[in-house]
């Protein structure tokens, strides 16, 4: 019965595992927000971040040369990218 209980014990946890990946590979897979900071960390050829809503995340720089702060951006899992912002605001609802 010992036996039976890890290898349930460990069927789960391999469940678990596969069900954060399944997901998107962890909890900054997928981002959207707006941006609240940008710095270099390190010296000469330092890692380029970005701080979307206060958590700070590592771009390419490209990207980093492209966003501002301010701006409002996604992370697809794989491409960063800017969400284009609308230079007309909606209409009012109207209550009939």
């Amino acid at each position: 019965m010992r036996n039976g209980t890890a290898v349930l014990l460990f069927v789960l946890m391999l469940s678990l595992f596969a069900a954060d990946v399944s997901v998107g590979c962890g909890q900054h897979a997928y981002v959207y927000g707006r941006v609240t900071g940008k710095y270099v960390r390190g010296a000469d050829a330092g890692d380029y971040l970005i701080d979307v809503d206060g958590t700070p995340y590592e771009v390419p720089l490209t990207f980093y040369n492209e966003v501002s702060v301010g701006q409002t951006v996604r992370f697809n899992g794989q491409v960063w990218s800017t969400v284009p912002q609308s230079s007309t605001p909606p209409a009012p609802a109207s209550h009939q």
